[in-house]
């Protein structure tokens, strides 16, 4: 079964987690976020800002459970997704009329 981080991407199409880089063995979210956010601090120096902020809102993958998808912090990032990308959730999103 395929890995999926917090922001949607499966973890098989990530260059550090195929070249054995990837010190969690996926960025995972739920349960495993928080030891994930430890391991990632410990090793790379530094979080994943997208996996924080969905771990700090309870939420196990942001396109699908979080409210604000797409959010600043998403746009602002350009990570994983492009602002095209977002622009066009953001409309698919919005209520018809």
């Amino acid at each position: 079964m395929a890995r999926i981080g917090a922001c949607g991407i499966a973890c098989e199409v990530c260059r550090a987690y195929i070249n054995n880089a990837c010190p969690m063995g996926g960025c995972t979210s739920g349960v495993e976020a928080k030891e994930n956010l430890e391991v990632q601090r410990r090793v790379l120096g530094f979080n994943c800002p997208i996996l924080q902020c969905a771990n700090s809102k309870g939420v196990d993958y942001c396109m699908k459970s979080c409210r604000d998808f797409p959010c600043k912090l998403m746009f602002e990032a350009e990570f994983p997704y492009s602002k095209k990308f977002l622009e066009v959730m953001k409309r698919a999103q919005a209520p018809q009329s």
